[in-house]
């Protein structure tokens, strides 16, 4: 009995364990230049766990709040709650990595790397706590991935303003407001969907149109945000350091004017 039980949570969870290592892989491509450490970014994906945690427990604390005032909750309302508070635990995790690492945040497209660990912590936080409540499969479900690259995307658009700091730009703040709120509106879009999709499949076991095309579109166009940050940050690592080769970090000598 034991071994049947363990087998397949073993596979299971392996599954999640290679699909985040693949996916953090790829996002530490775009960390061209002063490289991080992975025990940072480790540390980064565990602190970005418990912030998802805190999140969930202040979740609860305002559903219980809202109950006990016979508030009705609609699903929006429960959409921006999660949306808020666990993206301001990501944005919280990468200003943790500031104040106790300052070193090592030191280029602005920081903001975005450490804030796509966060986010991937998140995400595994939140599949363990789903896995946890049991299924009868030793195979990794599809949602899993797309969980664990959803909250990876909007970790790192969330927390991208804050590479800024590393420049003293007079536009750091704002810009942190407005990525934080994308964020947000990203992840709220993301859950009414979710949530209005389980309910109706819950009573009457199937989907709209746009309960499929939602989703595909905001993750979409969520990628393509973050790939746009991603260029903007390394255009502004290549400015904050003076380097313009990726291979040597060096910027080649001028060329020496032509003769008359």
């Amino acid at each position: 009995m034991l071994r049947t039980v363990f087998w397949p949570t073993f596979f299971l969870y392996l599954s999640l364990a290679l699909c985040t290592i693949g996916i953090a892989a790829a996002v530490v491509r775009y960390d061209l230049y002063k490289q991080e450490p992975w025990a940072m970014l480790a540390l980064t994906a565990f602190l970005g766990a418990g912030g998802m945690w805190l999140a969930g427990e202040a979740q609860l604390a305002v559903i219980r709040v809202l109950i006990s005032h016979n508030t009705e909750i609609s699903n929006t309302q429960l959409a921006l709650l999660a949306g808020s508070t666990e993206e301001l635990g990501k944005l919280f995790t990468v200003l943790v990595i500031i104040v106790i690492a300052r070193g090592a945040f030191d280029e602005p497209l920081d903001g975005l790397i450490y804030g796509s660990f966060a986010g991937l912590g998140a995400a595994i936080e939140e599949s363990i706590v789903v896995l946890g409540k049991g299924v009868a499969s030793e195979y990794l479900p599809p949602q899993e991935p797309v969980r664990l690259a959803g909250h990876l995307v909007m970790g790192g658009i969330g927390a991208f303003g804050l590479g800024l700091l590393t420049t003293r730009s007079r536009w750091a703040l704002p810009v942190i407001a407005a990525c934080l709120a994308g964020a947000i509106l990203l992840h709220t879009a993301w859950d009414v969907a979710a949530f209005s999709a389980a309910d109706l499949y819950r009573v009457h076991n199937k989907l709209l149109p746009w309960h499929t095309i939602a989703p595909i579109v905001l993750m979409l166009g969520g990628m393509l945000v973050y790939r746009w940050f991603a260029g903007i940050g390394a255009r502004l690592v290549r400015a904050h350091l003076q380097i313009c080769d990726v291979k040597t970090n060096e910027c080649p000598p001028p060329r020496p004017d032509p003769a008359p």
